[in-house]
């Protein structure tokens, strides 16, 4: 019976261990009060191999649970996994100098993780969060936040508005709420870190168009950073195709040059598998890092 207890209570510090929720420290740039954001925090199962993952919800919050299925499986590849909860429903979301904060916190608290290498911390986003991972290509994102020599590995957008990234990549990211209190031209300067997008060829948000996150990567005024940008457009894919649920809702100002439209999501668990799949042996490859 003792052998039995002893086992139990090994089995849930384990578990215990696997997944925590922990607060990760940030501010929203130089001087500014240090804030606390909350998070779910995986340890790298099996193997581990000594790399990070951050991975970034959408803009309906952590409410809608969409990022665990990464998180767990991520960190069965040996991963170590950080779930932001950057806002918990939509109601509730913050600015995006805080939300861009919530990330360089998150990147400067796994670079003190033991055993997770520094220099090999990447991160994904979701929609929003695929904005958030755009950016984070920026060298404004790692100016703005004191990052120092720290930088993410790689970085992964899945299914983000490319319309937007767009205009960010031209220069013209004024008066678009994702980019509020950033620079206009956040986007024309590079910190040359190899970057994948994921896009549905029927995304709503830009009008069912194939070519939309391609032509981005056109935009990209850096012919290096271009050259490090990947895209890969699941043709028959729409907008949030891993929800779980088919369903739509009105968008206003928020498609194809700011008009309105009804984004209609289509749940693809082929596409979820595809993706995870296509991420993983990004991660998993050389990084091209200029």
């Amino acid at each position: 019976m003792k052998i039995f207890m002893s086992l139990m209570l090994s089995f849930f510090a384990a578990a215990t261990w696997a997944q925590s929720w922990i607060k990760v420290n940030y501010d929203t740039g130089a001087g500014t009060p240090v804030q606390q954001v909350e998070a779910v925090f995986r340890a790298a199962e099996g193997a581990p191999n000594g790399q990070a993952l951050l991975i970034l919800h959408h803009a309906g919050g952590f409410s809608f649970n969409t990022t665990k299925q990464y998180g767990e499986f991520y960190s069965k590849q040996g991963f170590t996994t950080l779930e932001l909860k950057m806002f918990n429903d939509h109601d509730g979301r913050p600015s995006p100098l805080i939300l861009h904060g919530q990330m360089m916190g998150a990147l400067k608290h796994l670079a003190q993780i033991p055993g997770v290498d520094s220099k090999k911390i990447s991160a994904m986003g979701l929609s929003l969060g695929a904005f958030m991972t755009v950016d984070a290509a920026s060298q404004w994102f790692y100016d703005h936040y004191r990052a120092d020599e720290l930088r993410f590995h790689k970085l992964i957008a899945i299914y983000p508005t490319c319309w937007i990234t767009s205009a960010a990549a031209s220069g013209n990211a004024v008066g678009i709420p994702l980019f509020n209190g950033m620079p206009a031209n956040f986007l024309e300067k590079w910190a040359h870190i190899p970057l994948l997008i994921l896009a549905g060829g029927k995304d709503s948000y830009d009008s069912e168009d194939p070519n939309a996150c391609p032509d981005f990567v056109k935009n990209i005024k850096d012919t290096k950073q271009a050259e490090i940008t990947s895209v890969h457009v699941y043709p028959n894919a729409t907008h949030a195709w891993d929800h779980g649920r088919n369903y739509s809702f009105p968008i206003r100002g928020g498609c194809t040059g700011r008009t309105n439209c009804t984004n209609r999501i289509v749940y693809s668990a082929e596409t979820v598998e595809q993706g995870k799949q296509a991420v993983l042996s990004f991660l998993a490859g050389r990084s091209s890092r200029i």
